[in-house]
């Protein structure tokens, strides 16, 4: 039994050896493998590199004149620039002024012609009164001794017709009285 178990013990211990020299070349395999990558991957970052730096270097050579030119745009257009707000600002201020000024203008213009058309019509009013009032006046003035008159002729023309028909009446009986006629007719 010691044998066996000696000998059980050795073929365990052999085993477990064999297992470990196994996992070993696993392990071994497997960090040259990661190794290979790893240096694969080196490889390609270091393209991945140049690459990047080649455009970065292209990049760098076609903007710096660009943002030189902007640069120099903008320094040269700034006062410029400035001049036109400063003058926008100005100009606004004095369209503001003018446009205060205008309104007071013709708020004063609207004052002024309701007064005038208040006095237009206060005139026209008491024009038209008086010509009324002297209608009135010059109706009556000349009307009443119209009529008078026209009474004193209506009068006179009755008291003519009156006189002219009694004339005529005497005479006509003057001369009946004279041929003898008249004498029959009463």
């Amino acid at each position: 039994m010691l044998t066996a178990a000696i000998l059980w013990q050795s073929q365990l211990a052999q085993d477990h050896s064999n297992l470990l020299i196994t996992f070993i070349a696993v392990v071994a395999a497997a960090v040259v493998v990661q190794a290979g990558v790893l240096i694969a991957m080196a490889i390609g970052v270091s393209k991945a590199q140049k690459q990047l730096l080649g455009i970065a270097q292209e990049l760098q050579a076609k903007a710096i004149p660009i943002m030189d030119s902007v640069t120099s745009a903008v320094e040269k257009t700034a006062p410029k620039v400035d001049r036109i707000t400063d003058n926008l600002v100005e100009t606004t201020n004095i369209l503001r002024d003018k446009a205060h000024e205008l309104d007071i203008v013709v708020s004063e213009a609207a004052t002024r012609a309701r007064a005038q058309v208040v006095r237009v019509d206060t005139a026209m009013t008491d024009s038209l009164n008086t010509v009324g009032r002297v209608t009135a006046e010059v109706h009556h003035a000349i009307m009443v001794p119209v009529r008078h008159i026209s009474g004193v002729m209506h009068g006179i023309k009755a008291g003519l017709e009156t006189l002219v028909g009694r004339a005529k009446a005497w005479k006509s009986t003057a001369a009946s009285v004279a041929t003898g006629v008249g004498d029959t007719e009463e």
